[in-house]
């Protein structure tokens, strides 16, 4: 440290501003005259020769030196600023909006205008975040576009204790599911109904469970509360639905060979190009006209038992039914087109304004239906 008795005078610059002072003996008293005489007590401030070049020891000035102060703080950030972050030494840059968009979050609180959060800046002006870049990539992003994004690699407990520090209340049970997620997708053996029942205890209420592409074949779901929840292409071979409540639920692609949803309730589910060869599907409802009609557009049903079950309005476009018991079921207002009846028993069942144009009905017993056929659209079926 050089001890300065004749003290030399240099100039100060800030927006419209000029100062002259004597220069104090450490950095730490000039930039604390600065914040006083500017009146920048919340701010960051960088020194810059008039040249531009970075003033950053009390040593490089001298007697006569103009220097020019830039602040950085919270009532100089706008909507449309960017900022230039070093987090852990990784420089990251984004907009002021972004960062502020998770309104309780520290780092709103950081960066947010009129904050007296004193945010340290490296020698290049970029704010401080002493943590690590590749668990708090994965929360700027976040904030950016809205969805959880963890590459490969990156251990989702590390993003969950950043997301914990620095508040990010919307996003921690995100992580959390997906931590669950993962975990069950390691399992070796297939998940059974205590698996489930442990995802639908940890899962908030206003969150959709996914459990796409799991393998829960044998497993016993009956009687379970599974409204909503992703069973997108999952193993779900000989599983139990029995008198489940699958409300809104997605199957789409899912293997259901020889499962059981007897007395289900149904409605309003997705069951796109699955499989469902062999299932037991007796008084399954499907048909609730407070919700979209259910799909099981191209679905395969080789074999099904529907009987007594509710198919009002449901999308069977092209699906392949051949051999399957539809006895006494209820297929009014829907959409066979083009699907494959071959062989199937379709004695008393309900076909008011159904749509079987270009349907295979080669060996469909019609026997004691209860709508006339000149009632259902069977124009063009393949007999």
């Amino acid at each position: 440290m050089i001890v300065r008795t004749n003290k030399a005078r240099i100039t100060l610059r800030h927006k419209t501003e000029a100062q002259l002072i004597l220069l104090p003996d450490t950095w730490d008293q000039l930039i604390s005259q600065i914040h006083s005489k500017f009146k920048l007590d919340n701010s960051n401030v960088v020194l810059r020769t008039e040249l531009g070049a970075l003033v950053n020891d009390i040593d490089l000035i001298r007697d006569g030196d103009v220097l020019c102060v830039q602040s950085r703080g919270p009532d100089s950030f706008k909507e449309n600023s960017w900022i230039t972050l070093n987090v852990g030494g990784h420089i990251l840059q984004t907009t002021w909006h972004t960062l502020t968009k998770e309104r309780t979050s520290m780092l709103a609180r950081m960066f947010d205008k009129g904050s007296n959060w004193k945010n340290k800046t490296d020698d290049n002006g970029a704010f401080l975040i002493d943590r690590s870049p590749k668990y708090f990539l994965p929360l700027l992003d976040f904030l950016r576009h809205g969805e959880l994004v963890i590459d490969g690699g990156v251990n989702p407990y590390g993003v969950l204790l950043e997301a914990r520090y620095f508040g990010f209340n919307d996003l921690i049970p995100k992580i959390e599911e997906h931590i669950t997620t993962s975990k069950l997708r390691c399992t070796l053996e297939p998940l059974t109904r205590d698996d489930v029942i442990k995802s639908l205890i940890r899962t908030p209420s206003n969150y959709i469970l996914r459990f796409r592409g799991l393998d829960f074949s044998g497993a016993d779901l009956s009687d379970l509360d599974l409204k909503h929840i992703n069973f997108t292409q999952c193993i779900l071979t000989e599983t139990d639905f029995s008198r489940a409540d699958v409300y809104g639920a997605t199957f789409d692609k899912a293997n259901m060979t020889s499962c059981v949803l007897d007395d289900a309730h149904a409605a309003g589910v997705s069951m796109e190009g699955v499989v469902l060869d062999n299932a037991s599907l007796v008084r399954c409802n499907f048909e609730d006209s407070k919700l979209r009609p259910s799909s099981l557009l191209g679905a395969q049903m080789k074999g099904v038992n529907l009987e007594s079950a509710n198919l009002g309005g449901v999308n069977l476009r092209v699906a392949n039914l051949r051999g399957s018991n539809l006895k006494n079921c209820s297929l009014k207002g829907a959409c066979l087109a083009g699907a494959d009846l071959e062989g199937c028993d379709l004695n008393g069942a309900e076909l008011y304004n159904t749509n079987m144009r270009g349907a295979n009905l080669t060996n469909v017993n019609f026997e004691d239906i209860t709508t006339a056929l000149h009632m259902a659209n069977i124009a063009n079926v393949h007999d």
